[in-house]
């Protein structure tokens, strides 16, 4: 295939919402020009269908990157904005009945952050092919990142309507679910998508989430054991197990999980954060001291970081750290409840007066 062929391919594929060779002539055209904006954006829009998120985005970040190498008209061969409008948008306007150059469009805007030009697209190309999940999903989507979860889940419905057997349909409308607080749904949503999908463990995490959230601790516990095994070096699954542990008031076994959660990611505060609380509480000044000062160096402004810091530089003797940490943790500090814990300390060392 000519260069000069690609966009009258990918016009072609677009139409005739063939997705897959979309994103096939995408990987093509992008190898025998790197630096085509046009290319890049047919194989997000082919990853973004087919559900690869992952090498989507990465894709994304890149088609934002292009090098230039005209430095006489640097800004516009530096963002590829208009050009990708251009294209998308004259496909759609010499096709304004085609669904796929409609939901390409809505697609297009999307990636250049027009996401209410997005939404009016995805709803031209849902009325011009009713049964096509796709344009209810990314509409739904849109909605989602706009925080207007009532529309968002009623799209992700449709969605799920047209494709019960997707999982990510069902994932991203259980997640809707959960940040609209209606856990009950997002349970069962999250338990369908693992029916289709096993062993995915991100929906056994989202599922331990809600049930965690919920207080049925013993399933979200079995929910996230599930995940550690399916994905054993994800940090939040053994962070999210140590916070279930705790509160339970299984100090030792969340302390357990905590540790191996910081064995994964060194620079997470707030494990150490949660290490330090339950040491001091355990009356293990030094590993609470040592932890404390971790979530510290992560993480300086936490206010309930460095309200342990203090305590713990004040159990170890170390009383002018400590009045320090204590009166940083206090200006940090939003929750008035907290504010009056340390306030109480400071005022009973003497650096603060009633």
């Amino acid at each position: 295939m000519r260069h000069h062929d690609h966009p009258t391919q990918a016009r072609a594929h677009i139409l005739a919402r063939n997705w897959n060779q979309a994103l096939e002539l995408g990987r093509a055209w992008g190898q025998a020009d790197p630096n085509d904006p046009i290319a890049r954006l047919l194989l997000v829009t082919g990853l973004l269908l087919k559900g690869d998120y992952r090498e989507a985005h990465a894709q994304h970040d890149r088609l934002f990157r292009l090098p230039v190498e005209d430095e006489g008209d640097t800004a516009a061969q530096q963002d590829p904005r208009a050009a990708l409008r251009a294209f998308a948008g004259q496909l759609a306007g010499e096709h304004p009945d085609n669904p796929g150059a409609r939901l390409f469009l809505g697609l297009t805007l999307a990636q250049i952050g027009d996401l209410e030009g997005a939404i009016r697209e995805y709803k031209e190309s849902a009325r011009l092919a009713p049964d096509d999940p796709a344009p209810h999903y990314f509409h739904g989507q849109a909605l989602h990142t706009l925080d207007r979860l009532d529309m968002a889940i009623r799209e992700y419905r449709e969605a799920v309507t047209r494709a019960p057997q997707d999982v990510r349909m069902r994932l991203n409308l259980g997640s809707a679910y959960y940040e609209q607080g209606i856990l009950e749904s997002a349970i069962a949503q999250y338990r369908e998508a693992l029916k289709l999908n096993p062993d995915d463990p991100y929906i056994h995490y989202n599922l331990g989430l809600a049930l965690a959230d919920q207080g049925r601790f013993e399933p979200a516990i079995a929910a996230y054991k599930e995940s550690a095994r399916l994905n054993p070096n994800d940090p939040l699954v053994r962070y999210a197990l140590g916070v279930v542990h705790e509160t339970k008031g299984r100090a030792n076994e969340a302390i357990s999980e905590f540790e191996a959660a910081v064995q994964l990611a060194p620079t997470m505060a707030s494990a150490y954060a949660k290490l330090g609380w339950l040491y001091f509480n355990k009356n293990k000044v030094p590993q609470a001291l040592e932890n404390f000062e971790k979530a510290a160096r992560y993480d300086p402004d936490d206010a309930q970081t460095l309200h342990g810091l203090g305590l713990a530089k004040l159990a170890s003797g170390k009383k002018d750290e400590g009045i320090l940490s204590l009166k940083q943790a206090y200006q940090n500090e939003e929750r008035e409840d907290k504010k009056r814990l340390i306030r109480s300390v400071l005022v009973k060392v003497g650096a603060m007066s009633h």
